[in-house]
């Protein structure tokens, strides 16, 4: 009995200061929708776990911050190209580009920036430029800040291979950018869904044999179609009360560096974020959100494999 809560459950230690980690992103997302609505608050926790991972690892904590401040003034702009998707395209993009500096520090830990600018520039929340900038400013300050201050132990970073790094980023940048620049071009209302799954599926890890790159797709993949059908039938709040859960879960499996459960726990977690941003309300609409998160998935599956490709053509160069 005890083995296999212990395979359910994360390691203590790890379970308590994921605990900690997200109180503080639930405590600035609350604060910052108390003052600037809904919609802004969901753009915090977004733009709190873009920023957290980066927040917790050896480094300056300046770093999070201007990644954050960077992402902000991208999600303001975004506010105002909602109605091109060309425009709205090449700053997802951005947002994944302006990643690259720290993820080849730090590794793969920012895949959620273009979901930020995916619920910033389409109807999942209806904010202004300013509640924008302001929600995911407030966020890539509030949390390095106050976790610095907590004292949490900082942990070490988990730079990919640059060849790597720079293929994902650019497969990032690449696929989220066309992903919504089509899906608004075709005026699908539930168009952030594709950017959605691909950022939460599309997650490299150096050095894993394929049996194990294949167990953690899987994982990202169940946690997503999962985080999908929950976030279409569930209402908004409870959406969000089970993304701060996954959100405990994928974070301590993180820590405990079992990337296989936090990457299936933290691709749930920025599915049903989005979910609670935009409630599917009618059955069609919650179809519709569930397919293009299979299509996402899909490309995301498929640029991995092209990654995981250049890796093995780098290796053997």
């Amino acid at each position: 009995m005890g083995s296999r809560r212990s395979s359910l459950l994360p390691p203590g230690k790890a379970l308590r200061l994921a605990a900690v980690v997200v109180a503080v992103l639930v405590a600035v997302a609350v604060a910052v929708g108390i003052v600037a609505g809904v919609g802004a608050g969901v753009g915090a926790a977004l733009g709190g776990l873009t920023v957290v991972m980066v927040s917790l690892m050896s480094g300056p904590r300046w770093h999070a911050v201007a990644l954050g401040l960077a992402i902000a003034v991208l999600a303001a702009l975004a506010t105002l190209a909602r109605d091109d998707a060309l425009v709205l395209g090449l700053l997802t993009a951005a947002s994944a580009a302006v990643t690259l500096p720290v993820v080849l520090r730090y590794g793969p830990v920012t895949g959620t920036a273009p979901v930020v600018l995916a619920v910033a520039g389409t109807s999942a929340a209806d904010i202004g430029p300013w509640a924008a900038m302001v929600g995911v400013a407030a966020a890539a300050v509030a949390v390095p800040l106050v976790l610095a201050a907590v004292g949490l132990a900082k942990l070490p970073a988990a730079a990919l291979p640059r060849r790597t790094t720079i293929a994902y980023v650019s497969a990032l940048a690449a696929g989220s950018g066309i992903a919504i620049g089509v899906g608004r071009a075709l005026d699908l209302e539930h168009a952030l869904w594709l950017v959605v799954a691909l950022s939460a599926v599309l997650v490299p890890v150096s050095g894993e044999t394929t049996a194990r790159a294949r167990r953690r797709v899987v994982g990202t993949v169940v946690g997503t179609l999962a985080g999908a059908v929950l976030a279409s039938v569930l209402p908004a709040g409870l959406a969000i009360a089970l993304a701060v859960a996954a959100a405990v879960g994928g974070l301590a499996w993180s820590i405990a560096k079992d990337e296989i459960r936090g990457a299936a726990f933290t691709a749930a977690v920025i599915v049903l974020l989005a979910g609670g941003a935009s409630p599917a309300g009618a059955w069609d609409a919650a179809l519709q959100r569930i397919g293009l998160t299979v299509v996402g998935v899909i490309l995301a599956i498929g640029l991995a494999l092209l990654i995981a490709r250049l890796e093995r053509e780098g290796e053997a160069a």
